[in-house]
Formats: C-alpha cells, sequence, structure tokens
C-alpha cells in the first residue's frame, strides 16, 4: 500500500507542476515599468509620464522609475491595461524636448526600455536692430499709454 500512495504522490506532484507552468503567476498582473534618464545615463526624478489612452499621468521616483498598473476611463474610475492596445508614452519634464514611445501591450508585467531625455537646445543669434538707447528717440514721462476711466 505504501508504494501506491508514493505514486499518487508523484501523479499529484506532476499534474501540480504542469498547472503551475500554464497559469501566469499571481504577482505577474497587468503592469508597464519604465525608467527615464539623462543623456549620460543618470536616472532622472520628477519627470511626468503621460500614457495615450488611459487619462492617466504618473511622475518618476528618485530613481527615475515609473510604473503603470491602471488607466482612468472618461469617468475617471481606475480600469486595467488592456490587451492587444497599443500606448503611446509621453515623457516630458522643464528645459527637456519631449520624448514619445509606442508599446504595443499584449498582457502581463513589461519593461520598457530606458527613455533618454535631452536638454532643450538654445540658439543665441545676433540681432541686426540697433539697441544702444543713445540711438532711441526721445520720450518724456507724459509719454506712454493711456488706461481707461483717464
Amino acid at each position: 500500500m505504501p508504494i501506491r500512495f508514493r505514486h499518487h504522490r508523484v501523479l499529484l506532484l506532476a499534474i501540480a507542476t504542469a498547472l503551475a507552468a500554464w497559469t501566469p503567476p499571481a504577482w505577474a498582473k497587468p503592469a508597464i515599468h519604465g525608467v527615464v534618464q539623462d543623456r549620460n545615463g543618470d536616472p532622472m526624478a520628477r519627470v511626468n509620464v503621460r500614457v495615450i489612452p488611459g487619462n492617466v499621468e504618473i511622475v518618476t521616483d528618485d530613481a527615475g522609475k515609473f510604473t503603470v498598473d491602471y488607466l482612468r476611463d472618461d469617468d475617471g474610475n481606475r480600469v486595467r491595461l488592456a490587451g492587444r492596445t497599443t500606448y503611446t508614452f509621453e515623457v516630458y519634464k522643464l528645459g527637456f524636448q519631449l520624448a514619445k514611445l509606442d508599446l504595443e501591450y499584449t498582457h502581463g508585467e513589461v519593461e520598457l526600455d530606458a527613455v533618454t531625455l535631452a536638454p532643450d537646445t538654445i540658439t543665441v543669434r545676433a540681432s541686426s536692430t540697433d539697441l544702444d538707447p543713445a540711438n532711441l528717440p526721445e520720450t518724456d514721462a507724459q509719454g506712454g499709454g493711456s488706461y481707461e476711466g483717464e
């Protein structure tokens, strides 16, 4: 009899192992993870990340990381990420160029490639206008605009 019991334990263990392989683990809930960095590869904190469609805008943590595990419907209620959907991520911070990233989301947890933000470029050119005050026409204290009610 002990031999039979041993066979049943082996059979049950084999069935449990097969079922575990076919079902996704409980920790693999729908979520999209990402990180934002500067051009030197350093993490960027407090960067805005907008998800379209989804009505969600989040901010990166001190390590430049973010996680999207829910969206919002038109009424503002939380909804799950939809499988087989293309999501666009708009990543922006004042002083940096807008970065856009598209993701074909299917299911489960997804890790995005690192998003690198480039600084905004400011171009300074010489002006052809003479801005020397000595060359401007004379003005007096009485000049200027008029205000309603005067």
